[in-house]
C-alpha cells in the first residue's frame, strides 16, 4: 500500500509541470537597480508580483516583427528605503508625480496585453541579463516635483524636441511570462 503510494506521488512529481523558481526576488533586485548595484543578479531568474498600469507596449524586434511588453510596477519607493505598494489609479499617478514609481519592464514571447489604463495584478518572472528599458511616465503627470533620470543610456532622443515628456530607465527581464492574477 505505502509502496503504491509513493509510486503515484513520485509519478505526479514528474509528470507535473516545473514551476520555474525565481532565484531572486523582484523588490530585492529593483533595490539593487536603484542603488545601481544591480550586476550582481545577471543572468539570475528575477520574480515577483506586480500592477501593470501603462498596459500593453508594442515592442518591434530585430526582424521588424512585434510582440507584447510589459512594464509592472512594484511600487513605490516610500521614507528609509520603505517600498510602498501601488494598488490604485491615483496611487500609481502620485507615485508618478513624486518621481519614486518603482516598475520593472517585461519581454518574451507570450505576454499577455491589458488595456491601457486597466491596473492588472500580474505574478511574473525573466531573466536580467543586464539589458534596460526606457519608460515614458504617465502622460496625466504634471509639474514635475524632481526631475527624471531620463532615458537609459544609449536610448536618449535623437534631436532635440522630437519627443516631449518625462523618461525613465527600467531593468529589463527577458524570456518573462507574467500571469494574471485573480481579483482578490
Amino acid at each position: 500500500m505505502i509502496r503504491a503510494a509513493c509510486a503515484v506521488l513520485g509519478a505526479v512529481a514528474l509528470l507535473a509541470p516545473a514551476i520555474p523558481r525565481a532565484d531572486v526576488d523582484a523588490v530585492t533586485f529593483i533595490t539593487a537597480f536603484r542603488s545601481g548595484s544591480s550586476d550582481q543578479y545577471k543572468n539570475k531568474q528575477v520574480g515577483g508580483t506586480g500592477v501593470s498600469f501603462h498596459g500593453a507596449i508594442t515592442e518591434r524586434l530585430a526582424d521588424d516583427s512585434t510582440r507584447t511588453s510589459l512594464v509592472i510596477t512594484l511600487g513605490s519607493a516610500g521614507q528609509g528605503g520603505k517600498i510602498d505598494l501601488i494598488k490604485t489609479w491615483d496611487e500609481f499617478v502620485a507615485a508618478e508625480r513624486d518621481r519614486t514609481t518603482l516598475v520593472i519592464a517585461l519581454s518574451g514571447p507570450d505576454l499577455p496585453s491589458p488595456a491601457q489604463g486597466d491596473a492588472v495584478s500580474y505574478d511574473f518572472s525573466g531573466v536580467y541579463d543586464g539589458q534596460v528599458r526606457t519608460v515614458m511616465r504617465s502622460p496625466l503627470v504634471t509639474a514635475p516635483s524632481t526631475k527624471d533620470s531620463g532615458p537609459c543610456a544609449g536610448e536618449a532622443v535623437r534631436q532635440p524636441g522630437e519627443a516631449s515628456g518625462a523618461f525613465y530607465c527600467a531593468p529589463l527581464l527577458t524570456g518573462a511570462t507574467a500571469t494574471q492574477k485573480s481579483p482578490e
